[in-house]
């Protein structure tokens, strides 16, 4: 049976006092910097400053994981509205990458929510439009060597084959508990494809603590840092209820 670890506080301090190489696989969605609102927590920073603290935590990320493990990070592939406009999957893959991180690929899947935006820019002007991407993207990034060996798989023929095509068709997030959840579905995903059963899953941005009901579902341990005590109460009786399931199953 799976566990879970759920930790309140910043994620870079919180990692700071982690062992190093003790994590077969991150699977995170970090803040986006657009000002959603997670409840009190600043999320619109200077560009500059947004990508520094991103180096930040990135580095924490890569000193925990394991010589071979690996690093699914999700985010928007091009972003923002009237007042500026960035690219932070590229920028995340360069900072990765500069830090020891190898690029391995991209995988991307359709988020209904910027499908169904309302904000055009200069409508049906040439004068100023905004071209938004309807994509978010799961960079996989790898430390030393991309094989990890032998263990049990549990992920089938036809989950491989999707996986591995680098497009992904994700049922969207009914969980309204958090302003940006991704579906259980990424990082069971990425679980299954990236690491065998019984790895040890770190997520820092924990928030409603998807990637544990993730992780419970399939037999892997789970640490979740999250710095909100509303999300980490809100995760800890999500876990539980998973758990509670499948000891009744």
């Amino acid at each position: 049976m799976a566990e879970y670890k759920l930790i309140q506080g910043d994620c870079i301090e919180v990692m700071k006092s982690m062992a190093a190489k003790s994590i077969d696989l991150c699977i995170t969605s970090p803040p986006y910097n657009l000002g959603i609102d997670y409840n009190g927590q600043n999320d619109y920073l200077e560009i500059d400053d947004y990508y520094k603290w991103c180096e930040t935590w990135i580095r924490e990320i890569y000193r925990l994981l394991k010589d071979n493990g690996r690093f699914a990070l999700n985010h928007y592939f091009s972003a923002g509205g009237a007042r500026r406009r960035f690219a932070p999957l590229m920028k995340l893959n360069e900072i990765s990458t500069n830090i020891g991180f190898i690029h391995h690929g991209v995988a991307f899947w359709n988020d209904i929510t910027i499908s169904k935006r309302t904000a055009w820019g200069s409508w049906l002007s040439a004068s100023a439009p905004y071209v938004n991407s309807p994509y978010e993207g799961i960079l996989i990034l790898h430390k030393g060597e991309w094989n990890i060996g032998k263990g049990i798989s549990d992920i089938s023929k036809e989950e491989f084959m999707e996986a591995t095509s680098g497009v992904w068709n994700l049922t969207t997030e009914k969980n309204r508990l958090h302003p940006a959840p991704f579906p259980v579905s990424l990082p069971l995903r990425c679980m299954k494809l990236l690491s065998f059963v019984g790895a040890t899953i770190l997520d820092p941005f924990s928030g409603s603590g998807t990637t544990g009901v993730a992780c419970i579902q399939t037999g892997r341990d789970y640490i979740g840092i999250e710095l909100n005590t509303d999300y980490i109460e809100m995760s800890r009786k999500r876990l539980d209820n998973t758990l509670d399931k499948l000891i009744h199953l």
